[in-house]
């Protein structure tokens, strides 16, 4: 047995250590401010420098991963991966198992040298198209490509973080290190293994996304999207009001959640019409949308929109109305007038939110009530009275003050005679669902009656006092009376000129977080988006506002030309070699010597690896290959900073002794086995870790417990860094485990389950496989 002996001072570092862990796993922060954070707290507690808070910054294993992301660059801007690609198809042809060979095959040769995230990303548009022309599904090449980039990193010392860290902490611990093919006799194992699992197990359990066996090349993203049963055509009658204006003007997918597709004028069809375009009388726009969203939507074009004098509303002692502000504790916090049901249970009307001095007043009945909010509130005297002895809610605005808030946002609907909504109840009518607007009170023959049930009948001639945003009211009897047509055909989408592609966020781009209409997305770039492909489903309405997430895939519908043009944007990948613009094609030949020369550097032992990949860099940016604006870009800049205020840890692990006492943890629930227990205790360890956090954090970890572990059992220490930096990379179980896995996500239509599903025995079969054949190439007594 070890004694190991808990600190206060090794305590304080765990909870710091535990506290970061949660922060990376639920990410309340961002991944990187918390590193930031971490590395600040160990400096101002004592257990580092600044000096050596710091140092992670000008380590060689952050100089090595920011030169590798240069030379990524070059090899996308150039379409180096796309011609590999390319060729391979040629020799396969449309084999399925040949392809799947072949894209793995490729996949982990190109990420042993460029990183896991870099390489999915640069074959993934060439891989759909492959798909596309063998009209085989994504869905069936996606998954193995994810994997085999990751499996290929694990070939060579550069490949991927958690190797190039290993071989850093080895050489600064004073031991010999790893060279840049150390790692490959059981990195190509691996992946020759991994291969063999995807082409006869794994692929057996790969889903289809639901594509028709006869579609054609054009259609097919169409068919998967299902947007042939969201297809319909709107003829604009003469007097409509939305004739003369633009398509940006009607507002009608904000409105209406329908997109134009196509435009047809007499025997004239315009396909993918610009923003600017004018809508002419009797055109027919054929748009994409939902059906029956629009048809109940059309009830209330019937009605007129009245004055906004609702001075009636002070003429009755039937209505008393106040403004409250929401306590600490009061039990509406959280929950939605929706949900909580104000009008059954309370026999109130929410009429307006107010937060932080502005009113929330589009669709506010759905939205989620928080401290500090501010309530316009309607109902009958005795149940305004009511709020006034609640403890938790502070009365900002008695009956007067508040009666002026109610008039200045409400206004008058009147119902006609032949209307649709005559004789329907409030619930039926959908008013607030469809229209955002909410029914405070009805004035009926001169009588004014509070509406305090969804049951409440509507009839003719009603005056319905509204509050809301009533743009969607006017943008609706804008239309005017349209017919509805549904014999519309997707082939009439398409054309030579324009298309449809799959569109998905690039690894690091600045577009996640935000929706469509934050970014301008048509407006920027001439194209629109009809679909929104999420953990295998298809949002193909009211996705305008939704923020986009990495593995989300979007379908596009534009102009060839401008499709090409947003290929060219860093934030996204087209997945479509046709639609791919590759920047400097002639400069291919130059990104692949810079590879080949940091390679000569580094098997040669002419440089360390860091001064090697440097030089491959500087190189590739000093002839064209890739400008410095695209290679900073090309750097994913928070695994940079993580990295480098991470590395610390491990300085501060060694000084309190806490490396020690997990080691000595380790080896008394694992030593008393040998070596190999305490190698698969750590390669376990490893795996864990990279499943919820990452590799690189896994490895800093670890590597101090593996180092003070060995000392103790006399063994060489390169065994137990080996297994953690292979082990560390073993993340195939969840989309969430590795980028890669998320990258392709929403382009092969992929759900957690089947992760979970063809990951998990992949992931032990890796893990057995490095604990066996790690102490054959590096023994643990030399």
């Amino acid at each position: 047995m070890y004694d190991a002996a808990m600190t206060l001072e090794i305590a304080v570092l765990f909870v710091i250590l535990l506290a970061m862990a949660v922060m990376f796993f639920t990410e309340l922060l961002p991944v990187d401010l918390t590193a930031f954070l971490g590395l600040l707290g160990l400096i101002y507690l004592g257990y580092l420098t600044p000096d050596e808070g710091f140092s992670g910054f000008s380590s060689p294993a952050v100089i090595t991963m920011l030169s590798i992301f240069f030379l990524t660059g070059a090899i996308v801007n150039t379409g180096l991966g796309d011609m590999l690609a390319t060729r391979l198809y040629k020799l396969v042809g449309g084999n399925e198992l040949y392809m799947i060979m072949a894209i793995m095959l490729v996949g982990g040769i190109l990420s042993a040298f460029i990183f896991n995230i870099a390489a999915t990303a640069v074959l993934m548009p060439a891989v759909s198209s492959l798909a596309r022309h063998s009209r085989i599904s994504p869905s069936r090449l996606l998954m193995p490509l994810c994997f085999a980039t990751v499996l290929g990193g694990t070939i060579t010392m550069v490949g991927t973080p958690p190797n190039i860290l290993a071989a850093d902490i080895l050489t600064k611990a004073g031991f010999e290190s790893f060279s840049l093919f150390s790692f490959a006799p059981i990195g190509l194992t691996l992946l020759v293994v991994g291969m063999l699992y995807m082409l006869f197990i794994g692929r057996k359990g790969l889903p289809v996304r639901d594509l028709s066996s006869e579609f054609q090349q054009r259609g097919n993203l169409a068919q998967t999207y299902q947007l042939q049963e969201n297809l319909f055509a709107i003829r604009v009658p003469e007097d409509s009001l939305l004739v003369g204006k633009s398509l940006r003007d009607t507002h009608l997918g904000i409105s209406f959640g329908v997109h134009v597709l196509a435009v047809k004028r007499g025997s004239k069809q315009m396909t993918a019409p610009e923003p600017d375009f004018l809508i002419d009388a009797n055109d027919l726009l054929m748009v994409q949308g939902n059906l029956g969203h629009l048809q109940e939507l059309l009830r209330v074009q019937g009605v007129s929109l009245g004055s906004k004098d609702t001075s009636f509303l002070e003429e009755t002692e039937a209505l008393a109305v106040c403004l409250a502000r929401l306590g600490p504790n009061h039990p509406w916090i959280g929950q939605s007038a929706y949900q909580l049901k104000l009008r059954t249970q309370y026999h109130l009307t929410l009429a307006a939110i107010r937060r932080k001095e502005e009113y929330i007043h589009d669709n506010f009945s759905r939205e989620i009530l928080k401290l500090g909010d501010e309530l316009l509130l309607v109902g009958g005297p005795a149940e305004i009275k009511n709020l006034y002895s609640d403890p938790q809610l502070k009365i900002v605005g008695q009956h007067k003050t508040a009666m002026n808030y109610l008039r200045a946002r409400t206004v008058a609907l009147k119902v006609p005679a032949g209307s649709e909504l005559d004789g329907l109840s409030l619930k039926e009518s959908k008013l607030g669902q469809l229209v955002g607007v909410t029914v405070v009170a009805v004035n009926r023959e001169g009588h004014l009656k509070l509406v305090q049930d969804a049951s409440f009948q509507l009839q003719a001639d009603d005056q319905l006092v509204v509050c809301g945003d009533l743009d969607k009211v006017r943008n609706l009897l804008d239309l005017g009376q349209i017919s509805i047509e549904t014999d519309v055909a997707q082939n009439q989408l398409m054309t030579d000129e324009v298309g449809m592609v799959e569109v998905t966020l690039a690894p690091r781009s600045r577009a996640a977080g935000k929706n469509l209409a934050e970014l301008k997305f048509r407006d920027k770039f001439g194209v629109q988006v009809i679909g929104l492909w999420r953990e295998g489903h298809a949002l193909l309405s009211q996705f305008a506002y939704t923020p986009l997430k990495i593995g989300d895939a979007m379908l596009v519908q534009g102009s060839w030309q401008k499709i090409r043009l947003l290929g060219m944007d860093p934030d996204f990948v087209v997945l479509s070699t046709g639609a791919h613009a590759v920047r400097r094609p002639k400069k291919a030949g130059l990104a692949f010597l810079a590879l080949l020369l940091m390679i000569t550097l580094v098997l040669f032992g002419l440089e360390p690896v860091n001064v090697s990949a440097f030089s491959a860099a500087a190189l590739v940016v000093l002839f064209g290959a890739v400008n410095m604006e695209e290679a900073y870009r090309s750097v994913e800049w928070r695994v940079i900073f993580i990295v480098a205020t991470i590395l610390p840890v491990g300085i501060a692990m060694e000084r309190t002794g806490a490396a020690q006492l997990v080691a000595e943890t380790v080896l008394n629930l694992a030593g008393g086995s040998g070596p190999h227990a305490v190698l698969l205790a750590l390669c376990l360890l490893a795996s864990i870790l990279s499943q919820s956090l990452d590799g690189a954090p896994a490895v800093v970890l670890l590597a101090p417990v593996a180092l003070k572990s060995a000392n103790v059992m006399g063994i060489s220490p390169q065994p137990l860094i080996m297994g953690i930096a292979l082990c560390a990379s073993a993340a195939f179980m969840t989309p969430f485990s590795h980028k890669a896995n998320l990258l392709v996500m929403g382009a092969g239509g992929y759900k957690v389950r089947d992760y979970l599903k063809i990951g998990t025995p992949l992931t032990l079969i890796f893990i057995a496989l490095a604990v066996l054949l790690t102490p054959v190439f590096f023994p643990f007594h030399t």
